[in-house]
């Protein structure tokens, strides 16, 4: 039995009800473990920002390490804007400290990105502009091109798992209306992957990506 754990923020609900919605294609060799630390406001304050220091995330991968876990995915988008140097650095301690292999939703998203080579993205988020726009630097800052895509201009992040699919299925068509070759829907408490499956007809060559399923995919916790 291969055991991920899943570190989530405390006010995600997301990430498990994909889990209980995606069961038929759950790997059945695979099996998910959940700790959480405390997060409830997300934006660019010192305060929210200070949610995701390494002592809680620490003590999280501890419980985690507790119940056997070979891999350990931090399933939420801070990286994107605390900066993605910045995830690279700390997964590698991670790594150094729990001697299992560890990973993050943004550092995921970043290789589904160069593996997708679309030349011209959207970016759809839950965020405030500023904390949208500061991903938007440092995705673009990696090289890949995005134009400003769409926001909901949510800081709190239990109400970010109430935007109804159907809105952010609307935001998803406005990017394709626009020219967009694909649209990344980014936020672990953000329902894109049901926004997705609403989108009926779908432009020749166009690439979704959700950063819920390519994180419970690529750790191997949903088959591809």
């Amino acid at each position: 039995m291969q055991r991920i754990g899943l570190i989530l923020p405390s006010s995600n609900h997301v990430v498990e009800e994909t889990l209980r919605a995606w069961a038929s294609g759950l790997t059945p060799s695979a099996q998910a473990h959940i700790a959480r630390f405390s997060v409830e406001k997300v934006d660019l304050s010192d305060g929210s920002t200070g949610q995701f220091r390494n002592d809680p995330v620490d003590r999280a991968m501890d419980q985690l390490l507790e119940a056997g876990a070979g891999t350990i995915a931090f399933a939420g988008t801070a990286g994107a804007w605390l900066g993605i140097d910045r995830e690279r650095a700390w997964r590698e301690r991670a790594e150094q400290r729990t001697g299992v292999k560890v990973t993050s939703t943004t550092l995921l998203t970043v290789d589904a990105l160069r593996a997708a080579r679309s030349d011209n993205w959207c970016l759809v988020t839950p965020f405030t502009s500023e904390l949208h726009g500061r991903i938007l630097d440092n995705l673009r800052g990696e090289g890949f091109a995005f134009g400003e895509g769409h926001w909901f201009g949510l800081d709190d992040s239990l109400s970010m798992a109430a935007v109804a699919p159907a809105e952010i299925a609307g935001k998803l068509r406005a990017g394709f209306a626009a020219g967009s070759g694909g649209v990344l829907t980014f936020c672990t408490n953000f329902r894109g992957a049901e926004a997705i499956d609403m989108i009926d007809v779908r432009p020749s060559g166009a690439v979704f990506l959700d950063s819920v399923l390519l994180t419970l995919t690529a750790t191997g916790l949903l088959e591809s």
